[in-house]
């Protein structure tokens, strides 16, 4: 399998599951008030088994949703990018790689940061780049707007 195949369908996935997860953050972010609301009204309608996540999930503060929403976006954004073979859009990508890391220690502690999420970005963010850098995305420095190359000093 070519380095642009394996690329193309890492890229898929990626964007599939970026996707999944702004609908599911933005769903949260919008829907807070009204889950907060009914729940509250309700207080019996969960079943025992999911009572604690549940109030566990409707304890986290809405901006962080609304945040997490934001970076899925730009991490879809890098993807789209880094189809088109943008450096711009491993930069995308990274970005919000590292800000989703940090976003659970800044709204709920530190303690919400596996070792797993680190690992799974570190591992995507060094596949992306060797692939992009395989495809010549970050080579040798690239020329100018002008289309010379600066002379040597």
């Amino acid at each position: 399998m070519s380095h642009k195949t394996t690329l193309k369908i890492l890229l898929i996935l990626s964007l599939i599951s970026a996707v999944g997860s702004f609908i599911s953050y933005f769903m949260m972010a919008t829907m807070m008030p009204f889950l907060q609301n009914y729940y509250a009204t309700h207080p019996g309608i969960l079943p025992s088994q999911m009572l604690a996540v549940w109030e566990r999930m409707l304890e986290i503060p809405r901006p962080y949703y609304a945040a997490a929403a934001l970076l899925y976006v730009l991490e879809a954004v890098g993807c789209i990018l880094m189809w088109k073979l943008h450096r711009s859009g491993f930069h995308s990508y990274a970005l919000s790689q590292l800000l989703l890391l940090l976003l659970p220690m800044l709204f709920l502690g530190k303690g919400f940061v596996g070792l797993g999420d680190i690992m799974m970005t570190l591992l995507f963010l060094f596949i992306y780049y060797m692939l992009l850098k395989s495809l010549g995305v970050f080579g040798a420095r690239e020329e100018d707007s002008s289309g010379t190359e600066d002379p040597e000093v």
